[in-house]
């Protein structure tokens, strides 16, 4: 008899047209999913896919029959959301470090302690990569800061909260302005490739200023720690818990209006975990 596990496997073999890639992604061995394909192929009569040397194609049965194995996880996992806020199941979710040290963190160690049914696995890193990730199945769903363009095709993102740009400097540099510091100061870019780092890009150029860069990093507590350690001055999302005046860091608002980073919750358009994650999104955006 077919299981939800089966169906799964057999799903993801269709995002991701490659048994190896499925074993990694699913924690089975490339030779225990083929094994699990079969089974299914040969229990329900219909061949899912063309085998090649390096890759999968589905085959137009396949298609078809995938889009109500789809529907069916999809039925399922909407059990896993049971009346009465209780959430179960395993969700693997991507999220930002900064993200964990913002207004997300907070708001996952009460989901964590309220709904224990929930196994909820984090990955940590950056928006960019976790788009990838969610595109392809590896992962259900990633809290990422705004695309600075259109959303991917094929996901949705989902808003939380938005953090204000800030600039932070060594608190003996309290009493400088903005600008002043900007112009005289080293300056630790956040890394211009990355979504957080293009939207700091504009802070600057709504500002006219082009800083002396010194470092530039991906890593918003690597640029706090050496700003504190006095290497330069740097414009951060202000985040939630950060602590930053405990470091011996001051905080200051930029010039002009306000320029905001959102973070929010991508996922695919249809998944078979989106029961849990659209509950989630609605216990983060209560809570955050």
């Amino acid at each position: 008899m077919s299981s939800i596990r089966q169906f799964r496997t057999a799903l993801a073999a269709g995002r991701l047209s490659s048994f190896a890639e499925v074993g990694r992604q699913v924690g089975l061995t490339q030779a225990a999913v083929s094994l699990q394909i079969k089974n299914l192929e040969s229990e329900l009569g219909v061949k899912l896919f063309e085998r090649g040397p390096q890759s999968l194609a589905v085959t137009p049965d396949g298609r078809r029959v995938l889009e109500r194995l789809e529907k069916l996880v999809a039925d399922y996992d909407h059990l896993l959301s049971q009346p009465g806020g209780v959430l179960r199941g395993t969700l693997h979710v991507g999220a930002l470090v900064s993200a964990l040290m913002g207004s997300f963190g907070g708001a996952l160690a009460r989901i964590k302690r309220e709904y224990s049914a929930l196994d909820l696995r984090l990955l940590a890193g950056q928006s960019g990569e976790f788009a990838r990730m969610v595109a392809k199945g590896e992962l259900d769903a990633a809290v990422v800061a705004e695309p600075p363009y259109a959303v991917p095709a094929g996901l949705i993102w989902t808003p939380f909260y938005q953090e204000r740009l800030v600039l932070i400097a060594p608190q003996e540099m309290v009493r400088r302005s903005v600008l002043d510091l900007l112009l005289h100061e080293p300056f630790l870019q956040f890394d211009r490739s990355l979504w957080t780092g293009r939207l700091v890009s504009f802070a600057l150029e709504q500002l006219g200023i082009t800083p002396n860069i010194a470092l530039e990093l991906n890593s918003i507590e690597a640029i706090a720690q050496l700003v504190r350690q006095r290497y330069g001055v740097a414009i951060v999302p202000h985040l939630a818990n950060a602590e930053w005046s405990e470091q011996q860091l001051v905080v200051k608002d930029l010039p002009g209006p306000a320029i905001l980073r959102g973070v929010g919750m991508l996922e695919r358009r249809e998944h078979s975990k989106k029961a849990v994650t659209q509950a989630l999104c609605a216990l983060v955006a209560d809570r955050a």
